[in-house]
């Protein structure tokens, strides 16, 4: 079970007030990616109080070693679906690399971006979410 940050979780939920309907999709997914990573259910995040599969967890985790950006654990590449939105969420990301990504968010809610958008995108993220 991954650690989980229900603060990183508030801010993806937001999204789903946007008026582009891809983007409202797209941080739904997320959310119920973060919640299923993280070993809970929706019922349990929901709760007063988060407890985990017998034993409590803070309401808003720490940095653990095991756990990445917005709480994802690093034992696996995160999708370029999810890297896209991520690197939309930064603070970190200039405002003229978000309206460049805009243009993208058809295609790779579609899964169609070419594989060196697929890099671009990769180095994104590194560079301004893990960065």
């Amino acid at each position: 079970m991954s650690t989980f940050n229900r603060t990183a979780l508030v801010k993806v939920l937001e999204i789903l007030d946007s008026s582009h309907a891809g983007e409202a999709l797209a941080a739904a997914k997320l959310a119920s990616t973060m919640v299923r990573e993280a070993g809970l259910t929706w019922d349990e995040v929901l709760a007063p109080a988060i407890q985990g599969r017998g034993a409590a967890l803070p309401a808003v985790a720490t940095h653990a070693t095991s756990a990445g950006p917005f709480g994802y654990r690093r034992d696996r590449e995160l999708s370029p679906h999810e890297q896209f939105f991520m690197v939309l969420l930064s603070p970190r990301t200039p405002s003229e690399i978000k309206r460049k990504l805009r243009g993208w968010e058809a295609r790779v809610l579609d899964g169609e971006i070419t594989p060196q958008e697929t890099q671009d995108l990769r180095s994104l993220y590194q560079s301004f979410v893990v960065g």
